[in-house]
């Protein structure tokens, strides 16, 4: 242990002694810190996640609403939708004087109060907030502090109510504090998991390859000073191990600036918002046996690559072997991972395994297609350089010559940059197949007939169309008015009562909507040939509809409002009478009976749900669409609207949009921060090759070739591995993300193009940039001086 701890602080004095170091050393310690800063902010989900999860668990009770000792009652608001942005909140009722204080507020609102988030409170103070301003229930009396908000972003807001009913079933109850009864949601589903250990497997490999390749800068210059130890005396172990002391020099210095760029950047996530999702800087904390694990294994990685890297490399004193001729590289034990990787994949996407099982072999089989890449680039790099003819131009000759005899120096610049655009390219590929899914789910069109009576000689035409459903107010008249003032807004060619309805389930558990509507109301709803009251229609896939007769149908009656429900003393099943006849609807729906008045019976006092159908004009404002929801707000018990065709947006899977949004913010911002570590890396390569090649630089400028030649030259150099592991991480990204596509189930695998020529044209930048600034150096080098100074 003595020798070892010797011989690592001698290569550690050697790192920080002799002619020149400094130079050397903070650029190596910059790129790792740049790594670390990146790795310390992956460590930092888990409780990034956890902070939000808990946050969102203390303002969401479960307690039974009607229990003794219920200090406040808590029921969820239906989702306002205003625009992109969609609203949550909750509304609350104090039982006891001393009652339980919400999450983020100094008090609860009191009945016609209520108290808004900061980012809700900047919406409504914008222009466009006047739009938004008459949904809201009451005066804004407080701001929600960051206890109750899950992000700075979110927009959310509790509303004080005295209608909140106990034996409502979707009130809830808070006995002594919030929180104290919550179901403690902490994971997301099986899908969002696998969705956010692909970013951040996209967004880590990387960071690792690049480590790696940094623990190897200046390894020519390094290799010649411990081979002069070799020849002083000194094993091949000993000067290993020296090599090892160098790398950790620059490794412990680049792992304390790391923390500090860390530190430095979290006041910045505050800003970070993308549609849902936010961050509090605050919840940027890594887990500390994480962090324990980057400031301790970085080091001990750059070391390991560095004895790997030098292990056959200085067997001899001097330059020898350095200068020896290189064995081809063997591309079987290189494609292994990428392969085993893909067949991982492709396994879970056909076998549709879920739960730990999926979600460990998704991270391990993503982690081998990315580890392999810079595996396999070195072969190709070596293969494609090997194939290169010599060609008439003195810079191609040189360029070709180089890339020849160090391929592998070659392949390791650009490794990285090989690693993240295989990985986005995956991304890329998912995030454009879901939202083309999406889209085509959401793009169906509404077709209106001119003549609803005789829809086959009718013309047919298709309109943007907003679909209204809310509870039934308390007077009925508020329905007519409501289609009145929506009639005489500009841009609305129509609006049409379409009826009542209330979800059911019949015996088998099979769901139904059923419908109570006149016939004029049904004919514009489906092909009937004639309608009478007391006809029943059924709207279904099955081509017979004789048994439905007489079947128990049962009401799931508590559907839109806490104050609006039925009590549990009224019906809660509803025979189906008569005869029903089999129809074809209009309208995109699943099951659905439709009941005229005289056949309803107890459904006329149940059905508390109404549907209306406004019809826009072509290319409605924005503006048009917020006030037909204004009207449907005061008219209606929390209503929601949906559109016809797609172009006015519905409701969202808010976790889903969630998870979406938090990878294309991860996948930014890392992406980001990861073409700056390439474009460091990539400068600081080129300039250790100037370095290492002095002395032929220096001769081809004292036997006059020109600084043009030299400059296209170093440009080849460049551009050329470039161009091979675009290549490469173009074919395997796409390899990856085919079975990723397959494994979430988006449909058809969509291309992201324009994506891709985005990275394909910042790697030829990179290229520019960096051959640009290397080229003083270079030139500096070619000088003939440069003879006497090596």
């Amino acid at each position: 242990m003595t020798n070892w701890l010797q011989d690592l602080a001698f290569g550690f004095r050697l790192a920080v002694t002799g002619h020149r170091p400094w130079g050397r050393l903070v650029v190596t310690a910059l790129g790792i810190a740049l790594g670390v800063a990146v790795l310390l902010g992956a460590a930092a989900v888990p409780n990034i996640h956890s902070a939000r999860i808990e946050r969102e668990n203390m303002r969401d009770p479960v307690a039974a609403a009607d229990a003794p000792g219920v200090g406040v009652l808590v029921a969820n608001t239906p989702t306002l939708q205003f625009g992109d942005y969609f609203i949550q909140g909750l509304q609350l009722r104090d039982v006891r004087p001393d009652a339980p204080v919400a999450p983020g507020v100094a008090r609860n609102p009191a009945p016609g109060e209520v108290a808004v988030s900061p980012a809700l409170q900047e919406l409504l103070r914008s222009p466009a907030g006047e739009l938004l301003r008459p949904r809201l229930p009451a005066e804004i009396t407080g701001v929600i502090g960051q206890q109750g908000l899950v992000g700075p972003g979110e927009l959310f807001y509790y509303a004080g109510t005295d209608s909140l009913s106990p034996h409502s079933d979707q009130v809830n109850g808070v006995f002594d504090h919030f929180g104290e009864t919550a179901a403690g949601r902490t994971e997301l589903n099986d899908d969002l998991q696998l969705l956010l250990a692909l970013a951040i497997a996209v967004l880590l490999v990387p960071i690792v390859v690049y480590v790696a390749a940094t623990a190897r800068l200046a390894e020519a210059a390094r290799q010649r000073r411990l081979a002069a130890m070799r020849l002083v005396g000194a094993t091949g172990t000993q000067v290993r191990r020296m090599a090892a002391g160098e790398s950790l020099a620059g490794a412990v210095l680049g792992v304390a600036l790391g923390w500090v760029l860390f530190e430095l950047a979290k006041p910045a996530v505050d800003g970070i918002s993308m549609s849902e999702f936010s961050l509090f800087s605050s919840d940027v904390r890594p887990v500390w046996w994480l962090a324990s694990l980057v400031t301790i294994g970085i080091p001990a990685l750059a070391a390991l690559v560095t004895i790997v890297a030098l292990r056959r490399s200085i067997a001899e004193p001097l330059q020898v072997t350095r200068r020896g001729t290189a064995r081809p590289r063997k591309l079987l034990w290189r494609v292994a991972p990428v392969v085993v990787g893909l067949v991982g994949l492709v396994f879970i996407g056909l076998d549709g395994i879920s739960g730990q099982p999926a979600l460990w072999l998704f991270v391990v089989s993503v982690v081998l297609v990315l580890a392999g890449v810079p595996l396999v680039l070195p072969w190709c790099v070596e293969r494609f350089a090997g194939r290169l003819g010599g060609g008439d131009s003195t810079a191609w000759q040189l360029a070709v010559r180089r890339l020849q005899s160090t391929s592998g120096t070659a392949a390791r610049s650009v490794s990285s940059i090989a690693v993240v655009v295989t990985g986005v390219i995956a991304l890329q590929t998912f995030l454009a197949s879901a939202i083309a899914s999406d889209a085509s789910h959401a793009s169906r069109p509404s077709v209106i007939a001119s003549d609803a009576s005789d829809v086959t000689q009718s013309s047919v035409r298709v309109v943007d169309s907003m679909t209204i459903t809310g509870g039934l107010p308390e007077d009925p008249a508020d329905v007519t008015q409501a289609v009145r003032e929506l009639q005489a807004l500009p841009g609305v060619l129509g609006a049409r009562v379409m009826g009542s309805s209330v979800q059911a389930t019949d015996d088998e558990y099979a769901s139904w909507t059923v419908r109570v509507a006149d016939c004029a109301q049904i004919h514009g709803l489906a092909a009937v040939p004639d309608c009478a009251d007391g006809d029943v229609f059924a709207v279904t896939s099955d081509q017979r509809v004789d048994h439905l007769a007489g079947t128990t149908m049962h009401l799931i009656a508590s559907y839109f409002g806490a104050t609006s429900r039925p009590t549990p003393d009224r019906p809660v099943t509803w025979s189906v009478p008569g005869t029903v006849r089999l129809v074809e609807s209009r309208l995109n729906v699943g099951r659905e009976l439709m009941v005229t008045p005289a056949a309803a019976g107890v459904l006329l006092d149940t059905a508390r749900q109404v549907d209306i159908e406004v019809e826009l004009a072509p290319a409605v404002s924005p503006d048009v669409v917020e006030r037909v929801r204004n009207i449907a707000a005061a008219h209606l018990v929390d209503p929601t609207t949906s559109n016809g065709m797609g172009s006015l947006g519905a409701i969202p899977d808010l976790n889903r949009d969630m998870a979406m949004a938090a990878v294309q913010v991860v996948l930014l911002t890392g992406a980001l921060v990861l073409f700056a570590l390439i474009g460091c890396s990539l400068f600081v390569a080129a300039t250790e090759q100037i370095q290492e090649r002095r002395r032929p630089l220096a001769v081809l400028g004292a036997v006059g070739v020109p600084r043009r030649t030299m400059a296209w030259s170093l440009l080849l150099q460049n551009a050329v591995p470039m161009l091979v592991a675009t290549a490469l991480a173009a074919v395997i990204g796409l390899l990856l993300g085919v079975p990723v596509v397959l494994i979430f189930s988006e449909g058809a695998v969509v291309l992201d193009v324009p994506g891709m020529l985005g990275l394909f044209a910042f790697a030829a930048a990179s290229v520019l940039v960096v051959t640009a600034l290397s080229l003083p150096a270079a030139t500096r080098a070619a000088r003939p001086d440069g003879l006497r100074t090596e």
